[in-house]
């Protein structure tokens, strides 16, 4: 199977689900993408070659580019890709489903071999999308919630952003820019947790340290 051919079948059978909620298809990227002022919310679809067919791995991101503009300031790597909140669909359908917000899970993708499977996801993505997708977007689509989301449990790896050194450095600027009462604590606790990470990752974090310290939220 190709990934062209299964990717425009299936984009054609969901795209007018995705239209109703404002959403424009990206086939380039093979994402989903709508805007609210500041705020951009993507669901994205990878897929991977196996030795059965496809796999195909959904992802949900939203970008809150108050928190992203501030990030770039200190940037070290220019074209790493981020995002303020995101994961797997399947993580976040257990932050939904359980309420479970910390570690990872053994996830799995959705398999494509036959064009029974196509056929079945164009059925069953539209109900991700009214279940779990559009209400995790109309939650937690706020610069209030990114703060509570990443600082809730500082010490964790969050399903709300499961890379851990970025994750601390988006966390602190959201902090600082809701006038989180716990901004000095965060910012100890997460020099802490980063002592062990890339190099670049803690020169962020110092650089942001700084620009937030000098600058007027």
């Amino acid at each position: 199977m190709k990934v062209s051919e299964v990717s425009q079948k299936l984009f054609e059978g969901i795209l007018p689900f995705f239209e109703s909620h404002q959403f424009r298809l990206n086939k380039n990227n093979r994402e989903f993408k709508r805007k609210n002022r500041d705020i951009t919310q993507i669901v994205d679809f990878y897929f991977n070659k196996n030795h059965k067919g496809l796999s195909l791995e959904p992802k949900i991101r939203i970008k809150v580019k108050l928190v992203e503009d501030v990030y770039r300031q200190a940037t070290i790597v220019k074209s790493r890709p981020f995002l303020t909140l995101g994961n797997h669909l399947f993580e976040i359908l257990r932050y939904i489903d359980k309420g479970e917000e910390t570690g990872k899970k053994n996830i799995y993708d959705w398999s494509i071999e036959k064009e029974e499977d196509i056929n079945k996801l164009i059925e069953v993505i539209p109900e991700y999308l009214e279940e779990t997708i559009l209400p995790y977007f109309k939650e937690n689509s706020s610069l209030s919630r990114v703060d509570y989301l990443l600082n809730k449990y500082p010490r964790e790896l969050s399903i709300h952003n499961y890379l851990y050194p970025l994750r601390a450095n988006l966390a602190i600027i959201a902090a600082k820019l809701n006038n989180n009462p716990r901004y000095e604590e965060l910012i100890q606790i997460y020099e802490e947790e980063l002592q062990e990470a890339a190099e670049d990752y803690k020169e962020e974090f110092y650089r942001l340290k700084k620009i937030l310290d000098q600058q007027q939220y």
